[in-house]
């Protein structure tokens, strides 16, 4: 068989190395690299494996990557000699496939991360979700990486995953599911680091989860949601006498308190393109309006958040939202839902930086983006893909593509 993608000596070093020289198989966890036979020798026993298949017809498929592409350090998982084996022979019978093993390695280089700060970041990590229910005619199975994007059809449930995700864990009701004939049920699994499920359901106007058989009413894991989206259709957020504070609470589906105390804790310590903001308050009363005055990485020179374009608008909007959600991650897990057309009218160029941060080891939580189109200019590398496909009105979910 041909070779088409063998890593060369560096990049198996840096994979190795990102894996702390640790098998990245869920529950193993060897160290893989020690003393020699001699003083200043060092024996390895670590091998690295192509997440997409670099061998013509091999256990996996390649995913449409090019060689270059199928050498990069993205496409390498760091395991054991064992589990290397397994994962191949196995993969045949779809047992081992892309996305999973880009899912393990998601999960092991978090965790090497975690252990390398100054303290363990909590984890409750989502591995797998099903979905069934009013308006979809077959259970949806998706794996989720630490970040995943949902591309695909219109109309086949993408933003309903997302808004049940949220209702989750929020413990609250999309006022569009709010009704007697909706019914819901979604399964979520996940690693906390224990493998561990549950089923929310909504019926009849209620949410609800199973554990283990029995019913509860409240959710039983913790997570804080960030969920980036539209509100009735509004996509214009630039309004001059409008409460800049309580339009970005609105697009962050988070109460506009909060926020405002957040910009004045936080401001935008982790933003990519935004150095800092200033809140000016206009009135107080009958109701707050607050002004935001807003200074770039580039320009450095002040604007107010009306006067910005929209897709300066919109990366202000990701600065306040991934600065939230690295802060907030350091006392709980979090899901980034993004959802926002905002994000839709940036070009490539704009979103690259966000893409590239979130699937980074900077970026200490769990993301999902939904987007109309698979922005294939963009480098998708180490991101789980979910394309959503409707076929004789059947949705069906194709990943380990790229």
């Amino acid at each position: 068989m041909t070779r088409n993608g063998d890593f060369d000596e560096k990049t198996k070093e840096i994979i190795a190395k990102r894996a702390g020289y640790r098998c990245s198989f869920p529950n193993c966890n060897k160290t893989l690299v020690g003393p020699g036979n001699t003083s200043d020798g060092i024996i390895t026993i670590g091998e690295c494996a192509h997440i997409f298949s670099a061998v013509l017809k091999g256990p996996r498929t390649d995913g449409g990557l090019s060689n270059e592409e199928l050498k990069r350090i993205e496409n390498g998982i760091y395991v054991c000699r064992n589990h290397h084996k397994i994962i191949d022979s196995k993969s045949k019978e779809n047992k081992y496939t892309s996305d999973l093993l880009t899912q393990y390695k998601n999960r092991h280089e978090f965790l090497i991360s975690a252990e390398l700060g100054e303290y363990m970041y909590p984890l409750n990590w989502i591995n797998n979700i099903k979905i069934a229910g009013t308006n979809i005619r077959q259970e949806l199975n998706i794996n989720l990486g630490k970040v995943t994007l949902f591309t695909g059809d219109n109309s086949t449930g993408k933003s309903t995953i997302i808004e049940m995700l949220n209702s989750c864990f929020s413990q609250k009701l999309f006022p569009r599911w709010n009704q007697p004939a909706t019914e819901f049920s979604l399964e979520v699994q996940l690693d906390n680091p224990v493998l561990s499920k549950f089923k929310s359901v909504i019926k009849n106007n209620q949410l609800t989860y199973n554990i283990r058989g029995e019913n509860n009413p409240f959710v039983p894991y913790d997570f804080f949601v960030l969920h980036l989206r539209d509100y009735k259709g509004r996509t214009k957020i630039n309004v001059k006498k409008s409460d800049d504070i309580k339009q970005i609470a609105t697009i962050l589906g988070l109460d506009r308190n909060f926020v405002k105390s957040m910009l004045e804790t936080t401001n935008v310590n982790s933003g990519l393109k935004t150095k800092s903001l200033k809140i000016q308050t206009k009135r107080k009363t009958p109701y707050p309006v607050d002004k935001l005055i807003v200074i770039d990485k580039k320009r450095k020179i002040p604007f107010s958040f009306c006067q910005l374009s929209s897709s300066e608008q919109a990366e202000l909007v990701l600065d306040i939202a991934i600065s939230f959600a690295k802060e907030i991650s350091k006392f709980k897990p979090i899901l980034f839902l993004m959802d926002w057309v905002g994000i839709g009218i940036c070009a490539d160029t704009i979103i690259k930086p966000y893409i590239d941060y979130l699937q980074s080891q900077d970026a200490h939580f769990q993301s999902i983006l939904v987007s109309a189109n698979s922005r294939s200019q963009l480098d998708w590398n180490g991101w789980m893909m979910a394309k959503f496909k409707k076929e004789n009105g059947i949705v069906k979910i194709i990943q380990n593509k790229k």
